[in-house]
């Protein structure tokens, strides 16, 4: 079967990709120009397209001889000008979803967020809760897309299925999984709080076999949306110390609190969007960052299991494993790599 990624470059649409392969299927993946595509290349039967999800022409040139679509591509962070993450996360959306119906797509999986939740959350959260949107963009366009599919299942039977992963970690990321691992390497890591908050990490294997799960679901998904999550409960301290364990490091004793730190956030975002600042590099801390790590947030995959038969494979020991020997291939490939010093006279 011809399948599209969107975002195949990234960090989940690589993993979907490889199990895609694994599975069979004849993958075509979108690339934005300017993205190393390289590894994909590189993978039996995956054909490299390039596209933009803000070029609605090329979304449908890459759309032709497709029957199912798996969209990862978003343009994500909690840092940047409004106009960028809309013109990506809900006007591009649009744009695919269209295109896709007009070439005739039998089933679109929509890579959504648990931060359609908001992040101050009481209790399990499941599919039932409200939409709350944080103040960031990303958040905001997120439930916006959310919306938008909505509306589009209901007066165009858009075949759409929304799945809202939790935190994402493994190999290849290097947004966060890879930091917090340099951090504990040298010493510089620290928890937020007393540590003991559940947070919402998943495997990233296990969020692409959600993805296939969906797409490979009854016409009864279709305008449903699930929560990919490993419902085993992590702390904050279970998760950074795994790594120290798997490091032979030291466990994190340093403790930051959290509000002061949240509210220091805060300030920032405020300084530098009053200064103009949306287009540079964020604040060194976002509220944002500080809740995902700190806050307790705990989530079912309840709904996944039982209508999807989405089963996590892979628990924080055995993730954070896979996780750290592709960080110490890396480390060790750099270093081969690295010049040999020039001695000066």
């Amino acid at each position: 079967m011809k399948v599209l990624v969107t975002g195949a470059a990234g960090f989940l649409g690589g993993h979907l990709v490889d199990m895609l392969v694994e599975r069979g299927d004849d993958v075509r993946a979108m690339v934005r120009p300017a993205e190393d595509a390289d590894r994909l290349r590189a993978l039996p039967g995956v054909e490299v397209v390039y596209g933009d999800m803000t070029d609605a022409d090329s979304l449908r040139r890459t759309l032709q001889g497709v029957r199912r679509v798996y969209h990862t591509a978003a343009r994500t962070g909690p840092w940047g000008p409004e106009d960028s993450y809309w013109q990506t996360n809900v006007q591009g959306l649009a744009s695919l979803i269209h295109a896709a119906m007009d070439a005739g797509v039998e089933r679109i999986v929509h890579t959504s967020s648990i931060t359609v939740y908001g992040h101050h959350l009481q209790g399990i959260v499941t599919e039932d809760n409200p939409y709350h949107a944080e103040n960031n963009p990303y958040s905001r366009t997120k439930i916006a897309g959310e919306k938008l599919i909505a509306n589009l299942v209901k007066n165009d039977g858009a075949p759409v299925v929304v799945a809202r992963p939790g935190w994402i970690y493994g190999p290849r990321d290097t947004a966060s999984f890879g930091r917090f691992v340099a951090l504990v390497e040298s010493g510089k890591g620290f928890l937020i709080g007393s540590g003991r908050n559940i947070v919402s990490v998943v495997y990233v294997r296990d969020v692409a076999q959600g993805l296939i799960k969906a797409g490979d679901a009854g016409d009864a998904a279709i305008g449903q949306a699930y929560t990919i999550v490993n419902d085993q409960r992590v702390t904050q301290a279970e998760y950074m110390n795994a790594i120290a364990d798997g490091l032979g490091a030291a466990h994190l004793s340093l403790r930051l609190p959290f509000t002061p730190l949240y509210l220091g956030a805060r300030a920032a975002e405020l300084a530098w969007a009053a200064a103009g600042r949306r287009n540079a590099a964020p604040p060194p801390v976002t509220t944002y960052g500080i809740t995902l790590l700190g806050g307790n947030q705990i989530f079912s995959a309840g709904k996944a299991r039982s209508e999807l038969g989405y089963a996590p494979q892979y628990d924080l020991a055995r993730g954070v494993a896979e996780g750290l020997a592709w960080y110490m291939a890396q480390k060790q490939g750099a270093a081969q790599n690295v010049a040999p010093a020039v001695g000066v006279p």
